[in-house]
């Protein structure tokens, strides 16, 4: 449905969206080149990367969605904060610096290291796009029910703008754009997330108990907001391991976050990025939850009418609430800042899964429809103008991508949790890429079968198993699956599938020795740095 159109939000959002795309076309000249597009010329700090993949977990799908999820859900809806900060950990000892020194653009690129497979480069890419897909849904959703409350236009012309924003973010700007806008929207978004948190505090005398009190006493569900049960079940104990473990060990896996170790110019700055971003989120996910609990308290019975059908409004009417209510001054100012701030990080989070999508059609997509010969067996000369010629397919990709997500998220409307979305995104990542990484950094013995078949198996366990799930299931009677989020099960398949699929390929053409060089050559390569790519010089 609707709203009126509240002008000041209106005026706030073009001016940051403004601001965005001065940065955009700024950047564009250092993005002509393949390594400028794809990897921002590996020029990117420890603190701007830090805060660029702060970024893209500080989106809407922590903002908007989980603010509404603890706002009806109450503790449970935390899990998946607490989980997200844990995350980063196996992405620090296990992944960034390795990542770092073995890929150049794409996912693909660390696994095809060792393998030297077109297949592999495939299965990779149809996963990577269908993780990039749920993200996408999860973050235009959210950006359709915000533009629509504060301008009036209907749900669908809103999800064409911000669609439309992404694709110009990445077409134009590249990878360098996308993590200057991911900046400046972190800074913005925690600084504006401290004066919320404030403005809640100050309501109850600074003291959160107060806040959980009046939580009580005003949320739909009662005490039982304080109490486990309201999204897991009061039994299910396997329900809420399997859902934390999808957030847990998901981020490992996630092909637009991975990619951003590509862009900065050494292992160590990888690994001291990790650091801003784990200090940036956590502080971040502290204040989320002071505003879940706070908008039981503060809206009252009556909020659960205001925050929409999925709850994805909760921060903008709390926030309308402490700046002195709807029709005020305050309040409009309160709404449009939150609004303005909230669509440049939807819009932020998108451009960086569309370039990473877009990236991987040209990298790993195109090049196998269109080449018989491998990337990896051209020479130097050959090498650099397919990047060049696969960065002008990326921008074309970028588009086409846009358009495909703006379908897809006119289909779904306004009426899901977008956080849902990202958890899909995060199962797929932990169950179809994490295995598959692990093992081909660590396992002399994995090969493109391996791969093929655990990224396979990750996929199709992962959308099978969904299907169902309450949430997807179209049958009549209860879903089967009483896990919401069954990595658990899909997981370990993907692992299973990963050595059963290296031990068959094996087998069949047996292990020579090209393959225990290419293996050595990862390790020195993955723990030195020896031959990784380098800084681009302008």
């Amino acid at each position: 449905m609707t709203g009126d159109a509240d002008y000041l939000a209106i005026a706030i959002c073009s001016a940051v969206i403004s601001l965005t795309l001065w940065v955009t076309f700024a950047a564009s000249r250092r993005a002509k080149s393949a390594d400028g597009f794809f990897a921002a010329g590996r020029s990117i700090s420890s603190w701007q990367n830090g805060f660029a993949i702060a970024g893209e977990f500080i989106s809407a799908g922590s903002f908007l969605g989980t603010t509404g999820l603890i706002f009806s859900k109450g503790v449970d809806g935390t899990v998946i904060l607490f989980t997200s900060v844990i995350s980063f950990l196996p992405v620090l000892f296990l992944l960034a610096e390795k990542m770092r020194n073995l890929g150049k653009y794409t996912l693909a690129d660390v696994l095809v290291f060792r393998t030297d497979s077109r297949n592999v480069r495939v299965a990779v890419a149809l996963s990577t796009i269908a993780t990039g897909t749920f993200v996408l849904l999860a973050q235009l959703v959210a950006a359709g029910v915000l533009l629509e409350s504060v301008s009036g236009i209907p749900f669908w012309l809103s999800v064409v703008v911000a669609g439309s924003l992404m694709g110009i973010y990445v077409f134009v700007g590249g990878m360098l754009a996308t993590t200057w806008v991911q900046v400046i929207k972190s800074t913005i978004l925690s600084v504006l997330a401290i004066i919320v948190c404030f403005g809640i505090l100050a309501q109850f005398g600074f003291a959160f108990p107060k806040v959980l009190d009046a939580a009580t006493d005003n949320a739909v569900a009662g005490d039982a907001i304080l109490s486990p049960g309201l999204i897991f079940g009061q039994t299910s104990a396997i329900n809420l391991v399997s859902y934390a473990l999808a957030f847990a060990l998901g981020t490992a896996g996630m092909a637009h976050i991975l990619i951003r170790f590509f862009t900065v110019p050494e292992a160590t700055t990888a690994r001291r990025s990790l650091g801003w971003t784990v200090a940036l989120c956590s502080l971040f996910y502290l204040i989320v939850i002071v505003m879940g609990f706070g908008a039981a308290a503060v809206l009252g019975p009556n909020g659960t009418d205001l925050v929409g059908p999925g709850g994805n409004l909760a921060a903008p009417v709390l926030v309308t609430e402490l700046g002195g209510g709807a029709g005020t001054v305050g309040g409009s100012i309160a709404l449009a800042l939150v609004a303005a701030v909230a669509f440049a990080s939807i819009v932020a989070v998108v451009a960086g899964v569309v370039i990473s999508a877009a990236g991987t059609f040209a990298r790993d997509v195109w090049p196998a429809i269109t080449r018989k010969e491998p990337i990896e067996n051209l020479d130097a000369d050959e090498q650099a103008r397919e990047d060049q010629a696969q960065a002008r397919i990326a921008r074309y990709g970028a588009v086409s991508f846009s358009v495909l997500a703006i379908g897809l998220a006119m289909l779904i409307g306004d009426d899901t949790n977008i956080t849902f979305f990202m958890g899909m995104a995060f199962m797929v990542a932990g169950s179809a890429h994490l295995p598959a990484l692990v093992l081909s950094l660590n396992w002399r013995r994995f090969n493109a079968t391996g791969a093929v078949w655990g990224v396979l198996t990750g996929l199709v366990s992962t959308v099978v198993s969904l299907m169902f799930t309450e949430a997807l299931w179209m049958g009549s009677g209860p879903a089967p699956l009483t896990i919401q989020l069954p990595v658990i099960v899909t997981m370990p398949l993907g692992i299973a599938a990963c050595v059963i699929g290296s031990i068959v390929g094996e087998k069949r053409r047996g292990r020579g020795r090209l393959e225990d060089e290419k293996f050595a050559e990862m390790l020195v390569r993955a723990e030195t740095g020896i031959g990784a790519e380098v800084a681009a010089t302008h």
